[in-house]
């Protein structure tokens, strides 16, 4: 069920961008070649980069492809991105932020204070995680781009360029706003205000009434963080081999309930190189190592 509470950015644009923008390349399928970053919007839509056609495509598990924004003229590689509730693309690559409107056209571009390792959004804005030693956050506007708030130490020089220190936080943001992180090896939750961008403190989880595992990492990344609408629960990817005290196998998925305060492992059934994109409305969307979506029951 969608929450009141949120109007979906994509939702909005699926007639009119269908419209405006060309088709991707007909041998484009989410379900069969969908790679790269992306992250499940709270209606359950998730938006693709289609290198071949050089689109944005809006995706939904019983729709397929709602709707295709041309970045064609724009004159990087996407890396992240967020669409407006009207339809304009804000498109992250290195340390630089693009704005594209919805008939492909580019125009604001923001110099960022460091390479951004996550991304996330509500109605009032998106939020930057950017790669450092330390969390720094920023959320900013959907007209310009500009400065809501920031929170945390700011990346200076050489601190932001460091592969090891990107892979080890990961965001996520609730129905109320909230901006969840996951950070370092860590199993505990640190949560900011949506609004303002003060800390409210970590969320201390138990694992059958115990202390959890700290995860090992061995130098591989951190997976990615999701947020389960209307259920007070995040879900965390992490590959069994990080956890080996739970003697499984394959990809995780960490069911972390905040309001108890607890956390449990969930096994998916596929192998750990599969990527958490979002939780859907009673699933887990998983992109596979070699392109392609697979959907995973959760509970």
């Amino acid at each position: 069920m969608r929450n009141a509470f949120f109007i979906p950015a994509v939702l909005i644009l699926q007639t009119a961008n269908l419209a405006a923008s060309p088709a991707p390349l007909q041998g484009f399928e989410p379900l069969r070649t969908a790679s790269g970053w992306a992250r499940a919007d709270k209606d359950g839509s998730c938006i693709f980069y289609d290198a071949a056609s050089r689109t944005l495509n809006t995706w939904m598990k019983d729709l397929g492809i709602t709707g295709s924004l041309d970045l064609s003229k724009l004159e990087i590689a996407p890396e992240k991105w967020v669409l407006d509730p009207y339809g304009n693309a804000w498109v992250v690559s290195g340390p630089m932020l693009y704005r594209v409107d919805k008939n492909g056209k580019p125009g604001t571009t923001v110099k960022l204070p460091g390479d951004v390792v996550d991304l996330a959004w509500d109605t009032k804005g998106f939020v930057l995680l950017y790669q450092g030693a330390e969390t720094y956050l920023e959320k900013r506007d959907y007209i310009r781009g500009s400065l809501i708030w920031s929170t945390g130490k700011k990346p200076k020089g050489a601190e932001g360029a460091s592969p090891g220190v990107m892979s080890l936080q990961r965001m996520t943001i609730s129905e109320d706003s909230n901006v969840l992180i996951a950070n370092g090896n860590s199993l505990f939750i640190q949560s900011f205000d949506g609004a303002k961008g003060t800390a409210l403190g970590e969320t201390v989880l138990t694992l059958r009434g115990g202390t959890p595992p700290s995860l090992v990492l061995g130098g591989k990344e951190r997976g990615a963080l999701a947020w389960w609408l209307g259920h007070g629960v995040a879900f965390a990817a992490v590959p069994a081999s990080q956890v080996p005290s739970e003697r499984k196998s394959g990809l995780l998925l960490a069911h972390m309930d905040l309001a108890a305060g607890t956390v449990e492992f969930l096994p998916t059934g596929v192998s750990e190189d599969h990527k958490l994109l979002g939780i859907l409305e009673s699933e887990a969307l998983l992109a596979k190592p070699g392109g392609g979506l697979v959907l995973v029951p959760v509970r």
